[in-house]
């Protein structure tokens, strides 16, 4: 793999740009600029933010814990959901 940035957490050089976020391949540390547009979710709408309405709240990433991170596209709101049970 190409080498990435410093890792905030780790100090590695494998902090790898995933378009809507950036994730550490070393330690798995993830996180966005505040203000950074979410692209690359593929075609179609998202689902429906819960702060502006619109239908561009997208997942970003899936922990292995089963937690998902999700943004919206529109607005930027962040949400970190709980596994399914």
């Amino acid at each position: 793999m190409s080498k990435g940035q410093e890792c905030p957490h780790c100090g590695k050089l494998t902090y790898h740009d995933r378009h809507s976020h950036r994730l550490c391949t070393s330690c798995g540390y993830i996180g966005w600029e505040w203000a950074r547009p979410v692209t690359g979710m593929g075609p179609g709408p998202g689902n429906t933010c819960p702060w502006c309405g619109q239908m561009t709240l997208h997942d970003i990433v899936a922990l292995p814990d089963g937690h998902v991170v999700r943004r919206c596209a529109t607005c930027n709101y962040t949400a970190i959901e709980p596994p399914e049970t």
